[in-house]
């Protein structure tokens, strides 16, 4: 009976982090009332608070479970053994595709500068992620694909490249974001790639576009034919 009751319990917690999630992800945190939250999960005021003291609390949990998925794939993408240079490019594509197909990695990334900046969530959250992609960084620099610079800068720079891109432009217009993010490695690639290397991963980086737009395919905004590269 208590392992039922516990089975319960979480399913409701999940039901209402999944409903946050696609609230905080489609309007800003201070937009976005606990009715709405309650509304789309259809529970009582009563089961939010059995498992959240405030709105706030509910979007840390989203936060923290959307952290814990994406390290768990940025781990996979390190199990793959491709090149470091490589590595660091599928996983801005797929924090990309990430961010276009789900509601809790767009969720997160509106969160964190709004709840995580007063708690100093948002520098952890970056801090751990340069620490952790500097390691793959170093690889890159040590086989010859980047050229010699300090691996943190590197890291910081493909963060701010693809933070900055997101911030300018439309998730909701998948593939004229994922081609202004292609057109974004092109311009950043001479500056940190051996010159006999830059062929190469603008044609790797051609087919990861190809691939996240074919996993991001669906509605778009009207404009965006006249935002393809050739």
């Amino acid at each position: 009976m208590a392992d039922s009751t516990d089975r319960r319990a979480d399913a409701t917690r999940q039901q209402i982090i999944r409903a946050a999630a696609h609230q905080f992800a489609q309007r800003a945190y201070h937009d976005v009332g606990l009715d709405d939250i309650l509304a789309e999960a259809e529970l009582t005021k009563g089961a939010m608070y059995f498992h959240f003291r405030s709105k706030h609390a509910l979007a840390l949990a989203v936060i923290e479970g959307q952290l814990a998925r994406a390290g768990a794939a940025v781990q996979d993408l390190v199990d793959r053994k491709l090149s470091g240079l490589e590595t660091l490019i599928d996983f801005g594509y797929q924090m990309a595709v990430e961010d276009i197909n789900s509601d809790a990695a767009r969720a997160m990334l509106h969160l964190l500068p709004v709840v995580g900046r007063t708690e100093g969530l948002q520098t952890k959250v970056l801090d751990d992620a340069v620490a952790a992609l500097s390691v793959v960084a170093e690889r890159a620099i040590v086989e010859g694909d980047v050229v010699d610079a300090d691996p943190q800068d590197v890291t910081r720079m493909l963060l701010a490249l693809y933070l900055g891109l997101r911030q300018a432009g439309d998730l909701d217009a998948p593939e004229q974001f994922l081609r202004r993010f292609e057109r974004g490695w092109a311009v950043v690639l001479p500056g940190v790639v051996p010159i006999d290397r830059i062929d190469y991963f603008l044609q790797f980086i051609r087919r990861r576009t190809a691939l996240a737009i074919k996993a991001t395919s669906g509605a778009e905004s009207p404009d965006v034919a006249d935002d393809r590269v050739g």
